[in-house]
C-alpha cells in the first residue's frame, strides 16, 4: 500500500522550452508544486504564462520544438512505487499506460472534447479497454455506469449517440469519464484556465 502522506504528483523545478530559429522561449521556468490525495490544486496566471504547457509537460505531450530541459515530475502510483515521468519515453508503453490511466487531461472546451465521427460509447469503451483487461461487453457496461455516475440521463441510450447530439453541459460531464475509462479511481486535480489534469486512484 502507498503512504497516503506522500503527494500523488510532485513537480520540482520543471523547465520546458521551445527552441525556434528566432530564439528560445522558456514556457515553463522552474515550476514546483505537489498534488495531494483528494485535493485540488489551482494554477493561476495570465495568458501565456505556461499553465497549459505545464499540464502538457506532465503528460509528456509537449509539441515540437518544445521539450522538457530540466526538473522532475514524480508520480506515486497505486502500489506505492514512484516514477519520474521526465525519464520516460513520451510515446513509450509505460507513458502511454500512465496517460489516461493514472493521469488525464480534461480540456474545458466541451465542443472539442469528443471526436464527432465516433459515438460517445466507442470512445468510452476504447479508454476502458486500453487500461483494463476486460471484454467489450464489460467495457460497455462500465461506460454506461460511468455516464450514470455523472448524472447523464438514459445512459443506455446516450452511449450510442454522437457528441453533437449532446448538449455542451452533458459533454463536459462525460469527458472526464473518457479520459480515464470507468472513473472508479480517485486522486488529485491540477486545474487552470486551459484545462484540468486529473490524477486517479
Amino acid at each position: 500500500m502507498r503512504n497516503d502522506t506522500r503527494p500523488l504528483l510532485s513537480v520540482r523545478n520543471l523547465r520546458t522550452s521551445f527552441f525556434q530559429d528566432e530564439g528560445t522561449t522558456k514556457a515553463v521556468d522552474g515550476a514546483s508544486f505537489d498534488v495531494a490525495p483528494g485535493k485540488t490544486l489551482g494554477i493561476v496566471g495570465e495568458s501565456g504564462c505556461g499553465k497549459s504547457v505545464t499540464a502538457q509537460s506532465i503528460l509528456r505531450i509537449v509539441d515540437r520544438p518544445g521539450r522538457i530541459v530540466d526538473g522532475e515530475i514524480v508520480l506515486t502510483r497505486a502500489d506505492g512505487s514512484q516514477t519520474d515521468l521526465t525519464k520516460l519515453e513520451p510515446n513509450g508503453r509505460e507513458m502511454r499506460s500512465i496517460r489516461g490511466g493514472d493521469i488525464g487531461l480534461v480540456f474545458q472546451e466541451p465542443m472539442t472534447s469528443f471526436s464527432p465521427v465516433h459515438t460517445i460509447g466507442a470512445q468510452l469503451i476504447e479508454a476502458v479497454l486500453l487500461h483494463n483487461a476486460v471484454s467489450k461487453k464489460e467495457a460497455r457496461r462500465r461506460g454506461i455506469e460511468a455516464l450514470r455516475s455523472v448524472g447523464i440521463p438514459q445512459p443506455e441510450r446516450r452511449i450510442d449517440e454522437y457528441s453533437f447530439e449532446l448538449s455542451g453541459g452533458l459533454r463536459q460531464r462525460a469527458k472526464p469519464r473518457r479520459g480515464g475509462g470507468d472513473g472508479r479511481r480517485r486522486g488529485g486535480h491540477v486545474s487552470g484556465p486551459g484545462g484540468r489534469a486529473r490524477q486517479r486512484r
